[in-house]
């Protein structure tokens, strides 16, 4: 298991175990950004909140649909 990440989690409220969550997600997904690029604002703090609500036991869904932006007429 030389993949598995190192989770460090530095206290053991919800927004702490939802942060250490975030590093794992923005870790593995850094690969597919390009050289020099970072993931925005808007995306961090929605993966954050979609953590933190995973963490308190949200069941979180995400239909392709939703991921793509509407066409123009």
């Amino acid at each position: 298991m030389a993949d598995t990440p190192k989770i460090d989690i530095q206290g053991e409220t919800e927004p702490a175990v939802a942060l250490a969550l975030l590093r794992i997600i923005m870790d593995a997904t850094k690969e597919g950004q390009g050289a020099g690029q970072a993931h925005d604002r808007d995306w961090i703090l929605s993966t954050y909140a979609d953590c933190l609500a995973v963490v308190g036991g949200a069941e979180l869904s995400y239909d392709e649909e939703e991921a793509k932006p509407e066409e123009a007429a």
